[in-house]
């Protein structure tokens, strides 16, 4: 594939418009797209959003496919729009804490205004479970403190978000709910034996497997399957998610700019080769335009070093492109 390094990256941008900066890597670096924050939502008139999404679809080379444009728009506290300054989402209180029957119109009602705006792809629903009350980072991002409730709440939240046109993500595979410590700045090891993560938290991935076309990996260590990040494991990737599971879809990883990932240079882009050899397709980089500059390059190098790399970037890059034929421009 001419540029499989480009393919697999999801960048980001600072602000509200475009930098020149930006504008000339997106426009030499077929990347597969950008993941949105609230940094990049214009306040109050959010649909001014629109122009910076088209211009970065406008950029794409000519007869490429759509570009991803993501966004993390939960349903709880992790909200890039705020409902409450959106007339056209409903005005309930967060989708976490709705009873079953009002989650299909909440989240039909959101993909619609997310569509409204160019967004075409939500990490969401997260099927972690609530076990561990020390656990800030997720938490009361949860669906149920329990693997039945997780499973059937998200399948609810993730039918009606698709059938309404905006595709979702599974995640944090295989399940961060009993996390200490937060990935955004360190290193958390959850220590749970294969027997609970099969019974608990992997219950709501096999669920709702089949239903998704992409799975978000977490950068957490589980002893019992790995002893590297499950982000960076073939172990998880491959021979869980993808044997074990029967997963076919894009597997993402979580930001490359969290604090679990070394972010020297020279660690953090062989973090980056090493998810992909792992397994990883699609790999977000959610800040810094040189830090996406740099990934293109380092990808594309171990690739011209390594036919063996080459040819699993190709693989990802493919099933990268093939999710986005079928995403709405």
């Amino acid at each position: 594939m001419s540029d499989a390094a480009g393919a697999v990256l999801i960048c980001a941008v600072e602000g509200t418009t475009l930098t020149a900066a930006e504008r000339a890597f997106y426009a030499a670096t077929p990347t597969s797209g950008v993941t949105l924050f609230t940094r990049n939502i214009p306040h109050p008139d959010y649909r001014a959003l629109k122009a910076l999404v088209d211009e970065l679809q406008q950029l794409r080379p000519t007869g490429a496919p759509p570009l991803v444009i993501a966004i993390d728009q939960e349903g709880g506290r992790v909200n890039r729009f705020k409902t409450k300054d959106w007339p056209d989402f409903p005005n309930e209180g967060p989708a976490l804490k709705l009873p079953d029957d009002r989650l299909a119109p909440y989240a039909a009602i959101v993909a619609r205004a997310l569509i409204g705006v160019g967004v075409n792809v939500n990490f969401a629903p997260v099927l972690d479970i609530d076990t561990e009350p020390t656990n800030t980072a997720i938490g009361d991002r949860c669906f149920g403190q329990d693997a039945a409730s997780v499973a059937r709440r998200a399948g609810i939240f993730l039918d009606a978000m698709q059938e309404a046109g905006v595709l979702g993500c599974l995640k944090h595979f295989p399940g961060q709910g009993d996390a200490k410590v937060d990935t955004h700045v360190g290193k958390g090891v959850i220590p749970l034996s294969r027997q609970t993560l099969d019974a608990r938290e992997l219950a709501p991935f096999r669920a709702l497997i089949r239903r998704a076309s992409m799975v978000m990996i977490s950068h957490c260590i589980y002893p019992a399957l790995a002893p590297e990040e499950a982000s960076l494991s073939p172990l998880v990737m491959q021979d869980l998610l993808r044997g074990e599971l029967g997963f076919e879809g894009v597997v993402v990883s979580d930001d490359m700019m969290m604090g679990a990932i070394g972010q020297d240079e020279g660690v953090w882009g062989d973090a980056l080769v090493a998810a992909v050899a792992a397994g990883a397709d699609m790999l977000l980089v959610c800040r810094n335009i040189d830090r996406c500059r740099l990934a293109h390059e380092v990808l594309a190098k171990a690739a011209a070093k390594s036919p063996a790399f080459a040819r699993r970037l190709d693989d990802a890059a493919r099933r990268v492109l093939g999710l986005r034929v079928g995403l709405p421009a």
